[in-house]
């Protein structure tokens, strides 16, 4: 009896053990169906959030490129992707600007694309007394202390071939070829209260005026159409792009490579006094630094810098 009753205990345990083990078991699995159905919640709610996005997007598109295209029954659908895509093309570029530049006497000073835009601090303090988007802005803060104002400011780059005198090693040379850079047509746009909000501002620039560009393109096909012979022509009116159908394919085409609409191009220059090229060699004091240039669909173009101003 006392060898039996010793071995009752003994099985007990063992069974005991593992119960034991079979309950860790299924609460590791219930644990792990739990994360599985957690994760699968929230991967739905991301899902149905990235929907919610591309769809107010794409309404949001069409409501700047032509509310007509709603007439096609798949125009979101269709849309989506080449939007989406222009969109991720545009937060890329902006990406690329440079950081805010505090746009005064030191930056004039000291900072050598200030210096070579602006011939010297009172074009500066003209271009923001004068500028009209600025002046908008301000109005509503009358009330208001702004000491600061952030905007995006755009300048023309034109270039001119001449000849003058210039050193070649050692010896002053005359009827030396020449390249003079010009600044001109400097513009604030998007008027803010902070950084931050620039750079929202800025993402909103850029789509805002790459639609209004092929808004222009395709206006301007229309009118060129407009005085064809067969413009009466029943055939040729639904083949035109006053069809919200065409118009939405010919939309697509634009948007299907989104560089040809804009794209960033950053170049190394380097000018003297007299905002003229000089080689890296050259040691006569010069303005050297890196320019930003955003290139259009029509092939215009605009150095660009993020400014902050004292008010």
């Amino acid at each position: 009896m006392a060898v039996m009753n010793a071995s009752v205990p003994n099985d007990s345990n063992k069974r005991s053990d593992a119960a034991a083990s079979l309950r860790d078991f299924f609460d590791h699995q219930l644990h792990h169906l739990h994360e599985l159905a957690v994760g699968f919640s929230k991967h739905r709610q991301e899902l149905d959030q990235q929907a919610e996005e591309d769809r107010e997007m794409v309404e949001n598109f069409v409501d700047v490129a032509n509310a007509k295209m709603r007439v096609v029954h798949d125009y979101g659908e269709r849309l989506r992707d080449y939007v989406r895509g222009l969109y991720s093309h545009v937060l890329a570029v902006a990406e690329q600007i440079p950081a805010v530049i505090d746009l005064n006497k030191d930056a004039f000073r000291a900072n050598p694309m200030v210096n070579a835009l602006f011939v010297n601090t009172d074009d500066i303090e003209r271009l923001f007394a004068n500028s009209p988007d600025l002046r908008s802005f301000l109005k509503t803060y009358e009330q208001q202390s702004l000491p600061v104002v952030y905007a995006l400011l755009t300048a023309c780059k034109s270039e001119r071939s001449s000849l003058g005198i210039g050193m070649m090693g050692d010896l002053l040379v005359r009827d030396l070829p020449q390249q003079t850079v010009n600044f001109s047509a400097h513009k604030l746009h998007i008027p803010c209260v902070s950084s931050e909000a620039l750079a929202v501002a800025v993402k909103q620039y850029l789509f805002e005026r790459i639609v209004m560009l092929i808004k222009q393109d395709i206006a301007a096909r229309i009118a060129n159409h407009a005085f064809a012979p067969e413009d009466n022509a029943y055939e040729s009116r639904l083949n035109s792009l006053a069809n919200p159908r065409v118009y939405l394919d010919t939309l697509i085409e634009y948007l299907a490579v989104p560089d040809n609409l804009l794209r960033i191009e950053k170049s190394h220059i380097k000018l003297n006094k007299l905002g003229i090229k000089i080689t890296e060699d050259d040691n006569q004091h010069a303005n050297e630094f890196d320019i930003f240039e955003l290139i259009w669909s029509d092939q215009s173009s605009h150095v660009l810098l993020r400014v902050a101003y004292s008010l």
